[in-house]
């Protein structure tokens, strides 16, 4: 008895659910919501042919992310970010103006480089670079040293004695990075836009 009960009472429960009555299944009495005609006033673009144009923005929101102090003698660049962005910053930088980095020690935030002052990231002629050859080219060292203000960059010769001749290209340096990055990292989309145009 049991054992009908366990299994019996389950399939009719089953059977008795299965069987819905006719009202359910019938859905023709359920009223519509009424059909509204759509009007059109006036007919609308898609896309605004403005739309389409690139939007010239006064500034880059990156702008304000170098300051370069000149003085003669010795210009300061200040990136006013994190260290490891900085960093990567000064590393693009060299890259994209064709600076030789020697070495690298990234826990102490210094690079080595090989650097011209009469010939880095500049396209000069034959007779340019015989006429205007006032630096040597030297070893340079880059050390970046976070302050209140940021993280500032400065170079010296890493080898002072060995300079053959001309003068010390540190500020020139300090400025070619200040440029690379302004022109070729900071406000590089707005240089690409009239060309394009």
């Amino acid at each position: 008895m049991r054992k009908l009960l366990t299994v019996g009472l389950p399939a009719l429960l089953l059977g008795a659910c299965a069987d819905t009555s006719e009202r359910y299944r019938d859905t023709h009495q359920l009223e519509l919501p009424p059909e509204l005609p759509i009007e059109h006033t006036h007919v609308q673009e898609a896309v605004a042919v403005d739309d389409l144009k690139p939007k010239a923005t006064a500034a880059s929101s990156l702008a304000g992310l170098i300051e370069l102090k000149d003085d003669e003698k010795s210009p300061k660049l200040i990136l006013k970010t994190r260290p490891d962005r900085a960093w990567e910053m000064v590393v693009v930088a060299l890259k994209l103006c064709n600076t030789e980095v020697i070495d690298k020690n990234r826990e102490e935030l210094k690079l080595q480089v090989r650097y011209d002052p009469d010939s880095a990231c500049e396209e000069q002629g034959i007779w340019d670079a015989l006429m205007h050859n006032d630096y040597a080219e030297a070893e340079y060292t880059l050390k970046l040293k976070e302050d209140a203000y940021g993280v500032n960059v400065t170079a010296g010769l890493s080898k002072p004695d060995d300079l053959e001749f001309g003068e010390d290209g540190s500020p020139r340096l300090i400025r070619l990075l200040h440029k690379t990055m302004d022109e070729k990292i900071i406000h590089r989309e707005q240089r690409k836009k009239p060309e394009q145009e």
